[in-house]
């Protein structure tokens, strides 16, 4: 994907929020993924509205956090090589 796409989560792909677990996941039709904070928050914009550039925008001004834009890139890619994430 390059800067200018609209990630969105792949068809039966979708984010839950587990309360009794207290935990953030990604299910998808054969389970789920854990996930931490930085990958919510990351996935949470891959919505068809954000290109990854305005992904990387919005989280660098919520995080003070040099790796934000290595971070979305390196996520975005693993969740789309895995089938889970289109443009």
């Amino acid at each position: 994907m390059n800067a200018n796409s609209y990630p969105h989560l792949a068809c039966g792909v979708r984010l839950f929020w587990d309360e009794v677990r207290q935990q953030h996941f990604l299910l998808f039709p054969e389970g789920a993924v854990k996930l931490n904070k930085t990958a919510w928050a990351i996935l949470k914009l891959c919505d068809r509205h954000h290109t990854i550039e305005e992904i990387i925008a919005e989280l660098s001004a919520q995080f003070a956090s040099p790796n934000v834009e290595s971070d979305v890139r390196q996520l975005i890619d693993r969740i789309s090589q895995r089938g889970f994430l289109n443009e």
